[in-house]
């Protein structure tokens, strides 16, 4: 899903504005990211990975995410340079990419 990050952000915020949040509960509003499903954010191109393309973990055990959504989620915490904080095993948000298969 990529394009104009911006322009689809504040199309979702109008519309979760008129009807409410969209993803089910406990998700946040914006990103619907939660630590519950059956996905979860290593199988993901936006979490933060190392040179060997293992994801990169905080001293915490948490990753990182670049998400244009997640960037700006409310609901999500961030880290001092503003990426969003995830869980690596149990996070996922309902904008999750998983790597293109090589061929």
């Amino acid at each position: 899903m990529s394009g104009n990050w911006p322009r689809k952000i504040e199309g979702l915020k109008r519309l979760i504005g008129e009807v409410g949040s969209l993803w089910p509960s406990p998700s946040t509003k914006l990103s619907g990211y939660a630590e519950d499903g059956p996905y979860h954010c290593e199988d993901c191109i936006y979490l933060r990975k190392d040179a060997s393309g293992g994801p990169v973990v905080a001293f915490d055990g948490t990753g990182r995410c670049s998400q244009a959504v997640m960037l700006v989620d409310p609901q999500v915490r961030h880290d001092s340079e503003g990426k969003a904080i995830v869980n690596i095993q149990h996070g996922c948000c309902e904008f999750v990419e998983p790597p293109k298969e090589k061929s």
